[in-house]
């Protein structure tokens, strides 16, 4: 349940620090050197803050990178003395902006500060340009022109590939403690043996333990997917240029998809449970399949590749790919879900039936 909080705090943060307030203060050095550049940042709505027009020297360099390494400076524009002299003899002048890369928190200001100093030199060289009766056009080669058919919705689905893992596993994790709890706990509580003597099916048991465990598993994941998509609508991401939107097409995909991931991993921990003496044992590497739901994201991620109609038939696998498709809203059919659908409650099956084929053993009865 804690993932949904912590996607709305993390996404609400880096709206946060994406956004550039209306006015940026900037500590600039030498401004005196420059009142036209100053008078240029000021209609920009950049709000110059003048720190006792020192001029640019080696000290003064040295002492302002010490300042923004320390973290006492944010950043700051050092404009050099001699910048007057230098535009009136056509040379470009150096603009110094000392900032730290690894600090995100300013990593706006100085974005937009860059911005408008572009701005400037552009709007400066054409002007040079038209008091020479050349066209500014003619600096101007082939300009490319990008064209990106993606919709907003399938640009907010790429950067929320993580909540098909948060989904996934609270499926694992939800029903973990049943599914232990009915094979290695009662095997430590000696009741396993005594359960099996009662004229039951072993496949009745398996199944019956599954029932629980899956249906505990899957209570979980829906909370944790309905809190998820609560938690998107909260957030203000149109102002980072992403729109979130579910459909109720798409919602009935996304709960067909998932439906067979709480029961696949009820029969993996169960099955994995008959081999542990204890209920701590099975703990210690039955934990490790939580990690399962995060294996197609990270291939997915480092080799991109389009789903392809065969990979519905991929339990686990499939349900990472076709969540991600379905919330980007194309690239799935109700074909491929289906064939998800199956073919993973099939594997769950076939996982319970080597399950109760175990439990007709004398060696996994009294291991």
């Amino acid at each position: 349940m804690s993932a949904p909080l912590f996607i709305y705090f993390l996404l609400n943060a880096v709206i946060e620090m994406s956004q550039v307030d209306e006015t940026v203060s900037v500590p600039i050095y030498g401004a005196d050197a420059a009142p036209g550049l100053i008078a240029y940042l000021t209609e920009a709505g950049i709000e110059v803050d003048d720190r006792d027009s020192q001029t640019l020297d080696p000290q003064t360099l040295d002492d302002v990178k010490s300042q923004v390494a320390n973290q006492t400076l944010d950043f700051a524009l050092m404009i050099p003395e001699d910048f007057q002299d230098t535009m009136t003899s056509y040379r470009p002048p150096d603009l110094l902006i000392v900032s730290d890369s690894s600090r995100n928190d300013v990593a706006a200001q100085v974005g937009q500060l860059r911005r408008v100093l572009n701005q400037y030199n552009q709007e400066l060289i054409s002007l040079r340009l038209i008091a020479r009766g050349v066209s500014p056009k003619v600096t101007i080669g082939a300009r490319p022109i990008s064209i990106d058919v993606a919709s907003d919705q399938k640009r907010t689905a790429n950067v929320l590939n993580f909540i098909p893992i948060y989904v996934l596993m609270a499926a694992f994790v939800a029903g973990l403690g049943i599914a232990i709890d009915g094979t290695a706990g009662e095997r430590e509580r000696k009741s396993l043996e005594p359960l099996l003597i009662n004229p039951i099916r072993p496949i009745d048991i398996i199944f019956g333990k599954w029932f629980a465990s899956g249906t505990f598993a899957l209570l979980g994941m829906l909370a944790t997917l309905v809190l998820c998509v609560v938690a998107m609508f909260a957030l203000p991401i149109e102002e980072i240029g992403l729109s979130f939107e579910i459909s109720t097409k798409q919602a009935l995909a996304l709960l067909m998809v998932s439906l067979p991931v709480p029961y696949i991993a009820a029969s993996l921990q169960i099955l994995l449970g008959l081999f542990a003496k204890s209920f701590k044992d099975a703990q210690s590497y039955i934990g490790i399949l939580v990690i399962l739901p995060m294996v197609p994201v990270i291939i997915r991620q480092f080799m991109p590749f389009v789903t392809e109609p065969w990979m519905a038939g991929i339990p686990i696998f499939a349900q990472s790919v076709l969540m991600m498709d379905v919330l980007a809203g194309s690239g799935y059919s109700f074909l491929s879900l289906g064939v998800a659908l199956i073919s993973g409650f099939v594997a769950s099956a076939l996982l319970c039936l080597v399950a109760a084929r175990l439990l007709t053993t004398e060696r996994m009865i009294q291991s």
